[in-house]
């Protein structure tokens, strides 16, 4: 690891509970592990294991220990003990290659979970490790692999995923990357998993009332007061509760991990981790929550989050790695006193200064950077922790109301806070004919990455030698709106879909863009993920300008069991017969997705596909500024996204596995499409280009040759 002070790492990481640090060499002796001074069927791993975050020549390994009830050896263990366990790393399956035997201790202060740092590994290789208690052990070995040394040359390929809400849908999806990669050849394996967040979902019932439940995750140990519908929020169900203390949040991590198919994926591959909104709370901005209203400050929530995150989550962030002299910010968790207290004011980077808020965000730091080789250097932002305020408050929702969505005018007015106009905003906000006085005249403008967070990420990319990157992006940053001016006699403005990601913060994500563009930095692409849909499309500096300039492409991946975009989109279009139209096209008494022909090619070209009964006749008035860069939308999907990086090119396959309904089993999930892009390698400075889609299997609509 860059700079790695081995002396002083341990003394940090060792002081942590549940964190150990081992250095790898190879045994000159057979395993001296004794696994008979325990009777089995004392302990269990209920959890599996992990590895996360691998360097040249470490990973962070990682297991949760759990005391049974029973047997004989001396008295049954308790849940409030320490349990005594072993590590093994190999460097083949049979483990007769030691190179870590070690001896750990999983205590109940970190709820029995342990991460382990080895370091002393050879870089680009794949190595084996179990855990052992006593005489029990998992069902199951991991294997995880290193990155290949800085000056490596070679094609990288790797996965990237998201949104796996328990009790919406089953992880079939996972099975199915495993089994693809079982059976590709050895050169055409993943070598590591990127997560994008909303690895949990806080808010238990989050299924909407017409919906069973794929499976329940069980009253939370504390937990809110059961849920009672009331019309409000039709998106849960009864019963469903919003976690209040670090055991709530542990118990969904600990329900989420005894899922097989996520087991078998993080026993196989090495993860990379962000997080999004879910890991705390839906929408979550600082230590803010907005479940009611405008929200409330959840300090305490975000502290526990934080906790649990960290617990489960094997990620390298104290001594994490910089990248090109710049120095690394992430930090391990660090315990805390907060209460739930007003926000204070914001500083010019809108980071609310109240004492419990700026301690709740600073006891975790993930934003963070890793190289892979020469070709890859993957930067990794938190979205979440340091944002503004969202600018659709309740005020602002009422002084819109009758707008199907968001203004675009409105949000970028608002974002813009005191730098609207050249400095001098308006004193009024008005929307058709109402007006109210500008709730943001005086406040600074909007931020989704804060101050700090943004200067890293500006010189991370510029420091960046790596042939690509990876930008690790929780968010989509691709412009998805509405375009209601092209409706004739409507009097409607365009809207954005939804404005919790880079859509409410459009001042900034064109600042971004428009320093790549600068600074000449090429071969940017983010992944992206959070809305439940696979997206492809560049970024522009300025998606309004008359002659657009592109800086960057961005891939969004589908969830991998939450709920799709068009389910939802379907839902919301039940009470209007005319946006209904621009929605679905009912065909032979099939259901076809016409939000995606809308979003993608405007209002006016999806209706009259849907009056006319003909695609083509509907892209004769297709407008190319709806959605300013987006190319492809299939928003009836589940799956993941697979990207392999080369000297030339960057391909992309987005694999869409369909019904999440029912658990497929040990097949995984079959492909139901698999969309395939190429992205070749552009200069710093030049446009990028997107090339497909091409498919195999079923084409989404309106792709589909035998489409109406």
């Amino acid at each position: 690891m860059s700079g790695f002070d081995r002396r002083e790492f341990l003394k940090l990481f060792a002081a942590t509970a549940g964190c150990f640090a081992i250095s790898a060499s190879p045994l000159p002796f057979a395993s001296c592990l004794n696994r008979a001074h325990a009777e089995p069927g004392r302990y269990h791993f209920p959890q599996g294991l992990a590895s996360g975050d691998p360097q040249p020549n470490a990973v962070m390994l990682w297991t949760r220990v759990e005391p049974l009830a029973g047997g004989t050896d001396g008295p049954a263990p308790s849940a409030r003990d320490s349990i005594d366990l072993f590590v093994q790393v190999s460097e083949d399956e049979s483990f007769s290659r030691l190179v870590v035997e070690r001896a750990l201790r999983a205590s109940p202060e970190a709820d029995h979970t342990v991460r382990v740092l080895v370091d002393g590994l050879r870089p680009d290789t794949i190595y084996f490790y179990r855990f052992f208690a006593g005489s029990d052990s998992l069902p199951f070995i991991g294997r995880t692999r290193t990155a290949p040394p800085r000056d490596a040359k070679r094609p990288v390929r790797f996965a990237f995923l998201c949104c796996q809400n328990y009790e919406q849908g089953y992880y079939g999806a996972y099975r199915r990357l495993v089994n693809d990669d079982i059976v590709a050849r050895p050169e055409d394996r993943i070598e590591f998993v990127l997560h994008l967040g909303d690895f949990i979902y806080e808010h238990t019932g989050d299924v909407p009332e017409d919906e069973t439940p794929a499976r329940l995750v069980g009253p939370l140990p504390d937990g809110s007061t059961p849920w009672e519908p009331d019309g409000t929020h039709p998106w849960w169900q009864r019963g469903g509760q919003i976690p209040l203390t670090l055991a709530d949040y542990r118990h969904l991590y600990k329900t989420y991990l005894t899922d097989p198919d996520l087991q078998a994926a993080r026993a196989r591959f090495p993860f990379i981790h962000t997080w999004d909104d879910h890991e705390f709370t839906n929408d979550a901005w600082q230590a803010h929550d907005t479940y009611f209203g405008d929200g409330a400050p959840a300090q305490t929530r975000k502290l526990a989050a934080n906790q649990a995150w960290f617990e489960f989550v094997p990620a390298l962030l104290s001594d994490a790695p910089g990248l090109g002299g710049i120095k690394s910010e992430a930090a391990d968790f660090r315990l805390a006193r907060v209460s739930d207290t007003p926000m204070g004011d914001p500083d010019e980077n809108y980071l609310f200064q109240g004492a419990d808020n700026l301690k709740a965000i600073r006891s975790l730091t993930i934003y963070r950077a890793f190289s892979w080789g020469s070709m890859l250097d993957l930067i990794i932002t938190d979205l979440r922790s340091y944002r503004s305020p969202p600018v659709m408050t309740e005020e602002i929702k009422a002084l819109t109301k009758g707008a199907p969505v968001p203004p675009v005018r409105i949000v970028k007015l608002l974002d813009q806070g005191r730098t609207a106009a050249d400095g001098a905003p308006p004193e009024k906000l008005v929307y058709g004919d109402r007006e109210i006085a500008n709730p943001r005249r005086d406040a600074p403008h909007g931020t989704h990455l804060g101050g700090p967070q943004k200067a890293w990420f500006k010189a991370a990319m510029k420091a960046s030698k790596a042939h690509w990157r990876i930008w690790a992006n929780s968010v989509p940053a691709l412009a998805m709106r509405l375009d209601f001016s092209s409706l004739p006699f409507a009097g409607l403005e365009d809207g954005y879909v939804g404005t919790d990601g880079w859509q409410g913060y459009p001042g900034e994500l064109s600042e971004l863009m428009d320093f790549l563009k600068r600074e000449k930095i090429g071969n940017v692409v983010s992944c992206s993920g959070d809305y439940h849909a696979h997206i492809a499309g560049r970024l522009p500096v300025d998606p309004d300008a008359d002659a657009r300039s592109y800086a960057a492409i961005e891939f969004v991946t589908a969830g991998i069991s939450s709920g799709a975009m068009f389910g939802g989109a379907e839902r919301s279009s039940r009470q209007s017969a005319f946006f209904r139209r621009a929605v679905i096209i009912e065909e032979n008494g099939k259901t076809l997705e016409n939000f995606n022909n809308t979003v993608v090619n405007g209002l006016r070209a999806g209706l009259i596909a849907n009056y006319t009964n003909s695609v083509k006749i509907g892209a004769m008035f297709r407008n190319e500024r709806a959605s300013p860069g987006l190319s492809f939308l299939d928003s009836n999907a589940h799956g993941f996204g697979v990207a392999t990086l080369t000297a030339e090119e960057m391909r992309v396959e987005l694999v869409n596995v369909g019904e999440v309904s029912r658990d497929p089993g040990l097949e995984g999930a079959p492909a139901l499409r698999r969309i395939r892009f190429r992205v070749p390698g552009w200069q710093g400075g030049e446009d990028p280009t997107l090339q497909g889609p091409e498919f195999e299997g079923e084409p989404s609509f309106p792709y589909r040759p035998e489409s109406v």
